[in-house]
């Protein structure tokens, strides 16, 4: 997911969307602390992702700003990071990459790092998402689209078959972006840990230029594909989020 679901800033390109998966994690801030204090540790680790993106072994990692959740705990955690990769597996920047971040003192540095990590915002949980399908609007750029409204999602009928549904969602994703009320759309399933007590199992990713696109609701009539992910889909949990840091992919060589 995430949303995502959360691939999207690292995957916003045209195209069949490959199989990949993101590692969201929760972050809750030090009594006291605000975002604003998890910055100067969250831009040491977008640079040592950014490492790793630049040789290849992830495909971007970006950090997202809880501001809005229906979940009545508000103050669950407040901010996510994200960590897309190919594969259900981490690999991070070669040797040769941190010692060109950090000399002969990595080992030094990496401690500080995870020590100020866990006393500004530790780590409360993590999920693997993997990312089903994207689509991403020419307009979508994380520094310019900063704001992604995600719904998570559970079956109405635990087994009911989904996979169909998601092409109609994406058809449905693309006249929106055509229309300019979305800049992309991404739908993502939860992998682990997942269960029937975790309450939702996928998750829709939109991300907008502003909230405003999305008013209006009761005035639209719904759409096909909209009627069958009403039919198919509860929707467990809405949360926003605004794009805070990122990496950037490398240019495409021909």
């Amino acid at each position: 997911m995430l949303c995502s679901v959360f691939a999207t800033c690292a995957l916003a390109q045209p195209g069949p969307t490959p199989k990949t998966y993101t590692y969201l994690i929760y972050h809750k801030l030090a009594p006291g602390l605000t975002i604003q204090d998890a910055l100067s540790v969250e831009r040491e680790w977008r640079a040592i992702n950014q490492a790793a993106v630049d040789e290849g072994n992830l495909i971007g990692w970006h950090m997202m700003v809880k501001q809005m959740s229906s979940n009545p705990n508000s103050s669950e955690y407040d901010y996510v990071t994200c960590i897309v990769s190919r594969e259900m597996a981490i690999k991070g920047a070669s040797p040769a990459a941190m010692t060109k971040l950090y000399g002969d003192s990595v080992q030094t540095r990496m401690a500080n790092l995870q020590k100020r990590d866990r006393q500004t915002a530790p780590v409360i949980k993590f999920e693997i998402w993997e990312n089903v399908d994207a689509l991403f609007g020419p307009a979508f750029r994380p520094d310019k689209t900063s704001t992604v409204v995600v719904d998570f999602l559970r079956l109405r009928d635990p087994q009911a078959n989904w996979r169909p549904v998601v092409d109609p969602m994406k058809r449905a994703g693309a006249r929106q972006v055509e229309q300019n009320r979305l800049r992309g759309w991404g739908f993502s399933a939860l992998v682990v840990p997942n269960g029937s007590e975790k309450g939702y199992g996928f998750a829709v990713a939109r991300p907008v230029a502003n909230l405003n696109v999305l008013a209006g609701v009761a005035d639209q009539k719904p759409t096909d594909a909209q009627n069958q992910m009403t039919r198919t889909f509860e929707v467990v949990r809405q949360e926003v989020f605004r794009f805070q840091e990122f990496t950037t992919r490398p240019a495409a060589t021909k």
